[in-house]
């Protein structure tokens, strides 16, 4: 534990995460961390509004010329619709140059020289842009049927790996939550091993930073990579066949027949789950592990793990991810406690993160996550867009700036309805800031399905500002 003040170059507002623990951050006086937000604000405008297109449109479209209070950037918060903006026609027929020319415009970074000719799939534009740039974009899980992309960089993917490892530092009186340096610690991810959605990447940094570029010490429930051209059918097809408007779908052939090849894959499904489970017993049986996975993961793998006859796997001294939600899965009622026997761990960390943050919070002995300085929140009521006071407890739809963000805008509209406590009201658990009480949930589960984000300043300000790249770039 370090009793040390925070340190951080307040004109690199990413030297915040990069030079300090958990301890630090968390202590850092909150009149010091609304200095830090402030300028931190400013810096990134000054530097990204004439670098990225879609920056500059909405600033103009919401007469922002500059940040001189932190509610000056509510109005600048993207919609995280901006991330899947781009005609789905340009996918279907393979068109990606223009898919590069769309994430051009929500990039820092110069992509308009890129030859995205040879692509023929989603896949290979992300190849394309792995071994050609710096960005290492990070897709979702395109349950609507269109796959959001954000286009990350090297250096964001660093910062995740930073936040990752702080995950282990101990806050005050914390117990530790592994008793492996991370250089040696196994990392257990419950899903593939490759891809491009952000677990994927963080276990790429961590591979690179932490192991010498060695993943031996990574385990995956799957050793291969997850497709997103099979993730961005899939999603396609399950919206349609809800609706009821399958047999309309137009597919190109070649697409289709990446997503019967990842079908037939998951056929091996039960092998890999053998051959997992024989390596987590003769070869991490006993040890103190980190474990990532979304909840269903988590009690999937238990119900596997105790059909083996497999309990008390790992040290009691393990750190557990539990994170995502249940992704509208229905678990039993005592799932917590067979995910727990199971692994042989005395509780799960609850978290609470976005795919646009690059650090995600785990929860005080209070069960409040705490946002980390870089990370500059916004209440917004959910009708009218205006942002709330921040001051004291407030309830509406949360949106964020990431300052750790320098390839893309740090900027977003988050789907959740949450209750934050702003720094002038402390939780009792002793860190200093603002913190996002338990219970999240998502507007889509309370409003009856409408997912309309309502942003700060002019309501038409954002679709005039998407208008503009897709009528600009396409």
């Amino acid at each position: 534990m370090s009793s040390s003040a925070a340190q951080y170059d307040i004109e690199r507002p990413e030297t915040l995460l990069d030079n300090n623990d958990v301890e630090q951050i968390y202590t850092l006086p909150l009149e010091q961390q609304y200095a830090y937000q402030l300028a931190g604000l400013k810096k990134r405008f000054a530097e990204q509004v004439d670098q990225i297109a879609i920056v500059k449109k909405l600033a103009d479209e919401q007469g922002v010329t500059a940040i001189e209070r932190i509610e000056d950037a509510a109005p600048l918060l993207l919609q995280h619709s901006v991330y899947k903006s781009y005609p789905l026609s340009i996918i279907e027929k393979g068109q990606f140059g223009r898919l590069t020319r769309w994430l051009d415009n929500l990039s820092a970074h110069d992509l308009s020289g890129l030859d995205a000719s040879s692509c023929s799939c989603i896949d290979d534009w992300i190849d394309l842009l792995d071994d050609n740039t710096d960005i290492r974009v990070i897709h979702s899980t395109g349950t609507s049927g269109k796959l959001s992309f954000l286009p990350r960089s090297v250096i964001e993917v660093d910062s995740m790996v930073r936040g990752w490892k702080m995950i282990f530092d101990r806050f005050q009186d914390d117990p530790p939550r592994v008793s492996t340096p991370v250089e040696q610690l196994p990392v257990i991810y419950l899903a593939y091993r490759a891809g491009a959605m952000a677990h994927h990447r963080l276990l790429d940094g961590i591979a690179r930073i932490y192991y010498n570029g060695d993943s031996s010490n990574i385990f995956t429930l799957n050793s291969g990579r997850l497709s997103a051209d099979a993730v961005s059918l899939g999603g396609r097809l399950k919206a349609a066949e809800a609706k009821g408007e399958r047999g309309m779908l137009q597919i190109a052939p070649s697409l289709m027949a990446r997503r019967e090849a990842f079908l037939k894959e998951q056929e091996e499904a039960p092998r890999r789950m053998d051959t997992f489970f024989d390596a987590m017993n003769a070869r991490l049986r006993g040890n103190s592990v980190c474990i990532m996975g979304s909840v269903p993961q988590l009690y999937d793998a238990a119900v596997e793990g105790q059909k083996r006859g497999i309990d008390n796997l790992f040290d009691p001294v393990s750190f557990v991810m539990a994170g995502g939600g249940n992704k509208g899965r229905v678990l039993p009622s005592g799932w917590r406690k067979e995910v727990t026997r199971f692994l042989g761990v005395p509780k799960l960390d609850d978290g609470y993160g976005m795919s646009e943050v690059v650090a995600s919070m785990r929860a005080c002995p209070n069960g409040n996550y705490h946002l980390f300085p870089f990370v500059v929140p916004f209440v917004l009521d959910p009708k009218s867009g205006a942002p709330a006071p921040r001051t004291g407890t407030q309830t509406g739809r949360l949106g964020v700036f990431d300052l750790n963000a320098r390839s893309y805008w740090g900027g977003f509209l988050t789907g959740d309805k949450v209750t934050v406590t702003f720094g002038d009201q402390p939780c009792g658990c002793g860190r200093v800031g603002t913190y996002v009480h338990p219970g999240v949930t998502r507007f889509t589960e309370a409003e009856g399905g409408d997912d309309k984000i309502t942003c700060a300043g002019a309501p038409d300000a954002h679709d005039n500002a998407v208008d503009f790249i897709l009528n600009n770039s396409l």
